[in-house]
């Protein structure tokens, strides 16, 4: 079966990237995509930055850094639900869908990881009301110990991070380009 199409057609067509049919769209859509991945990351990164200046400068108790871990996990947990979903929507930079579900990726394992580390679950200790319970393996872990391993985690999750701010750059460069209508790098892969 063959196709024509005129070369007005064609040239629309091959104009159309990502299923946009317009610059306008494409800006919007990818802006408000990029710009709430962004935002994601920047929180997950203040958070890091507290969290490790807190371990770092020996400020915090064990019990401290075990809260800390379950709300950083709390954080993570959160984070990767959305950036799931958001992931889905990057619909032109492989690049960057590749490296954010790289990312995805890092944050299950330090999820899973500090669930080892420190589980809260209800409980009932004698006849009083339901209260949590913290366990896990960092119960029997020293405070140096405890604060080496998440320093470790943290540390591999900051590569990514790393990555993603420098992707976050090209990007920017990149769509300046696209809606400037420079039909040279509309990076469509056929």
């Amino acid at each position: 079966m063959k196709i024509r199409i005129k070369e007005t057609q064609l040239n629309n067509l091959l104009k159309e990237v990502g299923g946009y049919d317009s610059p306008d769209i494409m800006g919007i859509h990818g802006g408000n995509t990029h710009g709430e991945i962004k935002r994601i990351v920047s929180q997950t990164v203040e958070f890091m930055a507290y969290f490790v200046e807190g371990l770092r400068d020996d400020s915090l108790s064990k019990n401290q850094i075990m809260a800390g871990v379950v709300n950083f996990s709390d954080k993570i947990r959160l984070d990767i639900k959305r950036l799931s979903e958001l992931t889905r929507e990057i619909y032109i930079d492989d690049d960057f869908k590749e490296l954010m579900v790289s990312f995805i990726r890092a944050l299950k394992k330090t999820l899973k990881y500090f669930q080892l580390l420190v589980n809260v679950t209800p409980g009932i200790i004698g006849n009083q009301s339901p209260e949590p319970l913290i366990g896990g393996l960092g119960i029997d872990m020293s405070k140096s110990e405890i604060s080496l391993i998440i320093a470790e985690r943290l540390a591999e999750l900051g590569t990514y991070i790393e990555s993603l701010g420098k992707m976050f750059q090209e990007l920017s460069y990149r769509f300046a380009r696209r809606m400037g209508g420079d039909e040279d790098d509309l990076n469509i892969n056929i």
